[in-house]
């Protein structure tokens, strides 16, 4: 004599679930493509929404690092009793390298740094040599000027 209700309560059961996956999958009719519409459009709103807030909290992570760079930028230049030239720089400076941290570490990052989800110390720094990148960047020679102070030097 053979057993047979295992295997048939098995078949019973893989032949119901594919029909409730056929049934769940493929709906018919027109409220098909407008379940699908929704759920589509739904899961975009979610990734913009995500992107918005990403891109907001980190965009504010940067202006603070820009500002707080500006402000110890220019006590420093201020103590070191410097030309308004240089300090004018400062603000410039403080935007290359804040720009620099931002190529290194990347959107996410920086928000989830700003959302206190990640430690800061968990951020790659920059490195003097983009620092001397930002600097060399900024500080173009002035050729009219340098001709003009040779003159003015040479004449006296």
């Amino acid at each position: 004599m053979i057993n047979n209700k295992l295997f048939g309560g098995y078949h019973a059961v893989q032949d119901w679930s594919r029909v409730a996956v056929h049934r769940y999958l493929h709906w018919t009719g027109t409220g098909s493509w407008r379940r699908e519409a929704t759920i589509l459009l739904s899961v975009l709103v979610a990734l913009m929404a995500g992107y918005i807030t990403v891109f907001h909290s980190a965009s504010h992570a940067v202006q603070d690092l820009v500002d707080t760079c500006t402000a110890r930028l220019e006590i420093e230049l201020e103590n070191a009793d410097t030309d308004p030239l240089t300090k004018a720089l400062a603000r410039p400076l403080c935007e290359c390298v804040a720009h620099s941290f931002l190529d290194k570490n990347g959107i996410v990052r920086l928000a989830m740094v700003n959302m206190r989800v990640l430690d800061s110390m968990a951020l790659e720094p920059v490195t003097e040599k983009d620092e001397e990148a930002c600097i060399s960047a900024l500080w173009l020679p002035n050729v009219e000027l340098a001709k003009r102070l040779t003159l003015e030097g040479g004449g006296r």
